[in-house]
């Protein structure tokens, strides 16, 4: 009695080569999940430099905000500001083996 073989499916992005495993939950081959992974690698980088300059943006608005909150309700003239805030040190910037908070 022939036994019938079972045909391989292919991968669902290309369509074109077999999937990387007839047993695995991934539906791709292996070229197309290597250049997702390179991608996605990629895009992480690019994701954790932006995170750094959102904290810094915070950080600074924060630092600014707490410099001026001790002068009350004194009103400033642009000209005051910009060289107040054009001679601030900044925040101080944590330690790489820092943890989050």
């Amino acid at each position: 009695m022939p036994t019938a073989e079972k045909e391989q499916k292919l991968c669902s992005k290309c369509k074109e080569n077999p999937r990387a495993a007839e047993d695995s939950s991934n539906p791709w081959c292996t070229k197309c999940l290597a250049d997702y992974m390179a991608e996605y690698r990629k895009k992480g980088e690019w994701r954790a430099e932006r995170r750094g300059i959102i904290r810094g943006i915070q950080a600074m608005r924060e630092h600014i905000a707490a410099h001026f909150s001790q002068w009350g309700g004194r009103p400033f003239m642009g000209a005051e500001v910009v060289a107040v805030v054009g001679s601030l040190p900044g925040p101080g910037v944590a330690d790489e083996s820092a943890k989050p908070q």
